[in-house]
């Protein structure tokens, strides 16, 4: 059993942190043992209320273990995007080889990430799989506001509330389906109707310039 007073998990439980609350396995340094993320989207980090965390545990010959835990979070430098006071930085994980060579990546979601004065807009990070494990190097941070993506910032749209990733295509490379629940689609305004993004995978990983969108008809 894993907790935050595990031997050699970092950061301490607290109340309402809600380790585990979402989970996504996958061989992050491809030495062909999966290892483990887990998202603690209400932690309190860097002194900010709700900011979140990322645990990832290794796998090895005797199992998981927690030696090592890097703890994924918006102050981890590189990362695009700075913590702030109930982002939820973990509440969605999906893993998936997003650029095909052989080593599984992260998409985390914070969708209460606030973007250009849009309160709880959301955001999604993506973290590529190295021989070392997961690097923040290069996070494209995906947002309604990024070029390619389909939609537009609105205050609540809470895009990377869900996740999911699979080779949607065929191409060996994952593809990610990110969930904006809040998304306004019907006429008549802030009705929350909901859409999902879906970004495809490259060589380069993740790339917008395919995004579909899907939501029911109005």
């Amino acid at each position: 059993m894993f907790h935050q007073d595990s031997p050699n998990v970092a950061e301490t439980v607290q109340d309402g942190d809600h380790f585990g609350y979402a989970l996504a396995s996958g061989d992050f340094d491809g030495d062909g043992k999966a290892d483990l993320a887990i998202g603690v989207p209400h932690e309190d980090f860097a002194g900010h209320g709700g900011g979140g965390v990322v645990h990832v545990f290794r796998g090895t010959a005797s199992g998981l273990s927690a030696a090592g835990d890097p703890l994924l979070s918006q102050d981890t430098p590189n990362v695009g995007s700075s913590v702030a006071d109930g982002d939820h930085f973990g509440w969605a994980l999906a893993s998936g080889d997003f650029d095909g060579d052989g080593k599984a990546d992260l998409a985390v979601g914070a969708p209460h990430e606030d973007i250009d004065g849009h309160d709880d807009a959301g955001i999604t990070h993506l973290f590529r799989g190295t021989a070392t494990g997961l690097s923040t190097l290069g996070d494209p941070a995906y947002t309604q506001d990024s070029p390619g993506v389909e939609g537009s910032l609105e205050d609540d749209d809470r895009s990377g509330y869900a996740l999911a990733a699979g080779d949607f295509d065929g191409d060996g490379k994952a593809d990610l389906a990110i969930g904006a629940p809040g998304e306004d689609i019907s006429r008549g305004g802030d009705d929350n109707d909901g859409h999902v993004n879906v970004l495809y995978g490259s060589s380069a990983g993740v790339v917008a310039d395919r995004d579909q969108v899907w939501h029911q008809a109005w």
